[in-house]
């Protein structure tokens, strides 16, 4: 159904015109390698111990980011507010537990720790990208919404 003519009969609700969206893979190749980044630093730059509960909260996000890249090669459906939650979620995550003070199993705020100017930026990037990254999903997924209500 990839011809111009099974286009035109399909109804315009099974019409997916996100699924040319590069927008949403770029974004989360982008993310993917900064949350790749940061766990490179964490593993090979900083001297200090990653608490078990954050370095758990890091690798599921870093896997729940892979499968949302996925759903994006994909052309999946769900790619767009998947990418929403997983940028918006990302970006607050990073921000719960690297620059709010220590509140519990999950922190480990980078105010604490000996960290030089680049394990900082290598925080700071992928917390702001995936700001970025979820509202590229927002923005994907409303036009989604959108076109199916057309």
């Amino acid at each position: 159904m990839s011809s111009p003519e099974a286009s035109a009969t399909m109804p315009k609700a099974s019409r997916r015109p996100w699924r040319s969206d590069r927008s949403l893979i770029a974004a989360n190749l982008v993310l993917v390698g900064l949350l790749v980044m940061h766990t490179l630093d964490h593993l090979l730059r900083q001297e200090a111990p990653v608490p078990s509960g954050t370095a758990i909260a890091g690798t599921a996000g870093l896997v729940v980011a892979l499968l949302v890249l996925g759903l994006a090669l994909a052309g999946h459906g769900l790619a767009p507010a998947a990418t929403a939650l997983v940028g918006l979620g990302t970006a607050a995550g990073f921000v719960a537990l690297h620059v709010f003070p220590d509140w519990g199993v999950f922190s480990q705020p980078y105010a604490d720790i000996e960290v030089d100017g680049l394990s900082w930026a290598a925080m700071i990037a992928p917390a702001l990208a995936a700001a970025v990254v979820g509202a590229i999903g927002v923005r994907a997924a409303r036009s989604q919404q959108f076109s199916a209500a057309s």
